[in-house]
């Protein structure tokens, strides 16, 4: 029952969120956009909010009681007539729900793990949000305010990794459970818990939030405040995706998220393709997550639970391996993506802003990669190893196309988005070899991509905002006016070219190694892919840095501001960093991919 309520309020909000772009593409026949917009969003928050309302009134967290208590009130009242005051049990019963201790609860719930530091840290984007929709359309409030409640994500996930222990023999760390019965039946039941490769997706995904809001400080002139909500709604259900360990609420964040990133394309897109390009995103997602759905079903049918560490225990046959295999494929293949299910993911980058584009680098791309380690290898080991040389070969393939069609491209973003397909390729071949080495390999390159990847995103997006244009044949001679931002730009293209002491070459040279002791002959095709990235990294440099200007315009422009400068720095510093001290990160994983790799090997050797 519950599912299927998930499922109607997606369906719904999927479908408002379409009408709110077609009302801005076509505003002479609609033109409260605004108002539609904020309706969506209020709808989307009420969603959110009841999904989360009682798991957050758990009895010993006086503060989120108080928090959520207005929003009991709230809904309470929304159904009242003009004129008509709600009655006395009204409110007594939400204080009844919100303030009394319930006795079918355990008492020392908080107890684990401070209600789990997890919990806020995806609860306060979504906090921020609703603070946003509460606040007056100043944009300069909105700025700051989104802003402050990305950075104190930030801040959050920086306490999780000082209190992460990466020696501790438990796969999963900071487990919660979250749970509510009414009547005697659970009807939520949510767990959560991190291990060493989602702390490190966690701390990827909370940094360059506010990477995105300072991206867009003055770019987004219209639909500011819309534009920042759907930032703060997506790191939260990003956020969630990493941290819960059940599979039905994974699929519910893991559709839940075209919807703002649908709408951050439509609202911020650079051109009149915009709109195309956000159908293309979210049609090409729900196909494959549509396919995953019977699966899921399929799996609760026979298991009687959708928990992960459960399901880890459980062992199906060969062919229900098999038959359940493609129905992960389906949607993490879209997500990574592989080829030819890439076709929508240029033309995303394209048209989005450059917040859409850093996010579609930086974290949505590693969902699909994520679903593989997460749920594919413990879960389906003999299908995977079954399906191992075809899923290498099809990596392959796609390495060494997408690495020719990025030399043919003039368009910066392009070049960077065929970039991202063969890097992303690359860690999915890393991770079908099936050993630990190469495992360890599609991390680090998940993580190192993560990076370097935004990075030349907000490059691109600093020339853009100074020329209006991406095209190289309008760029060039860039190094005469912006010597500092070239020598940034520098940097980043060494390290996407995986120049050694950047992250990318330990990446890539981890997973060539790791590669080789499954195939010999594929690790050397894959070194091909190497030369190609040298190739478009420095001629895309050289057509913009050197050479002669193409216009007098150029001597106009002014090398980047103190606000570009401290986007750029921090993405410096950490490229710089995982360049040269790879240990820390990879040392903090090795439990968990150890675990996973062992869990896979034992569950094939039976």
């Amino acid at each position: 029952m519950v599912f299927m309520w998930f499922l109607k309020a997606h369906s719904l909000f999927v479908s408002s969120a379409f009408f709110s772009l077609l009302a801005r593409r076509y505003n002479s026949v609609l033109k409260p956009v605004s108002l539609i917009v904020h309706t969506i969003i209020c709808f989307f928050l009420i969603i959110i909010i009841l999904g989360v309302c009682f798991a957050a009134v758990k009895k010993s967290a006086a503060g989120t009681q108080l928090i959520l208590l207005p929003l009991y009130l709230i809904l309470s009242t929304s159904n009242l007539t003009d004129g008509a005051q709600p009655s006395s049990f009204d409110f007594f019963f939400l204080f009844n729900q919100v303030l009394r201790p319930d006795p079918g609860a355990p008492e020392n719930l908080a107890a684990a793990d401070p209600h789990s530091m997890l919990f806020y840290i995806i609860l306060l984007p979504i906090v921020g949000a609703l603070f946003l929709f509460l606040q007056p359309a100043s944009p300069k409030l909105n700025k700051i305010t989104s802003l402050l409640f990305a950075l104190l994500t930030f801040c959050l996930s920086l306490w999780l990794w000082g209190t992460f222990d990466a020696s501790c023999g438990e796969i999963f760390q900071q487990v919660t459970k979250i749970e509510k019965s009414w009547k005697g039946t659970i009807w939520l039941s949510v767990e959560l818990g991190i291990d060493g490769i989602s702390l490190w997706m966690i701390l990827l995904t909370t940094f360059l939030f506010p990477t995105c809001i300072l991206c867009s400080w003055n770019t987004m002139k219209r639909y500011c405040r819309e534009f920042l909500i759907c930032l703060l709604l997506l790191e939260g259900m990003l956020l969630a995706v990493w941290c819960v360990l059940d599979l039905l609420c994974f699929y519910i964040m893991y559709e839940s998220i075209l919807i703002p990133m649908f709408v951050l394309i439509g609202l911020g897109g650079s051109r009149d393709r915009k709109i195309r390009a956000a159908y293309q995103l979210v049609l090409y997602t729900l196909m494959g997550s549509l396919i995953m759905l019977p699966c899921l079903l399929l799996i609760y049918t026979e298991t009687g639970t959708t928990n992960l560490e459960l399901l880890y225990h459980h062992s199906w046959s060969f062919d229900r391996q098999l038959l359940l295999w493609w129905g992960f494929f389906a949607a993490f293949a879209v997500k990574i993506p592989m080829v030819p299910l890439h076709l929508w993911l240029p033309e995303a980058h394209v048209e989005a802003p450059t917040a859409g584009s850093v996010l579609l680098a930086g974290v949505l791309l590693k969902l699909g990669a994520y679903g593989f380690l997460r749920f594919c290898l413990p879960l389906l080991p003999d299908a995977c190893s079954y399906y191992s040389p075809l899923m290498t070969t099809l990596s392959l393939i796609a390495v060494i196309y997408t690495s020719l069609t990025t030399l043919r491209q003039i368009d910066l973003k392009k070049i960077i988005a065929y970039s991202s397909v063969a890097h992303m390729n690359m860690v999915n071949m890393a991770i079908f070899t099936l050993n630990d080495l190469s495992i360890e390999a599609a991390v680090f390159m998940m993580l190192s991509h993560g990076v370097v990847s935004p990075a030349l995103f907000v490059c691109v997006g600093i020339l853009y905002d100074r020329y209006h244009t991406k095209l190289l044949r309008y760029l060039g001679g860039c190094a005469t006016t912006m010597p500092i931002f070239c020598f940034m730009f520098f940097i980043f293209s060494l390290a996407n070219m995986a120049l050694p002491l950047s992250p990318n070459f330990i990446a890539e040279f981890l997973t060539i190694c790791g590669v080789f002791s499954y195939n010999a002959l594929v690790s050397l095709l894959t070194c091909v892919s190497m030369v190609l990235s040298a190739a478009y990294s420095l001629w895309a440099y050289t057509r913009i840095a050197h050479g002669l200007p193409k216009s007098q315009y150029i001597y106009n422009m002014c090398d980047i501001c103190r606000r570009e400068f401290w986007i750029l720095v921090p993405l410096l510093l950490i490229t710089v960093w995982l360049g040269l001290k790879p240990t820390l990160l990879l040392n903090s994983m090795a439990s968990s991919i150890f675990y996973t790799h062992n869990l896979t090997t034992i569950k094939l050797c039976f």
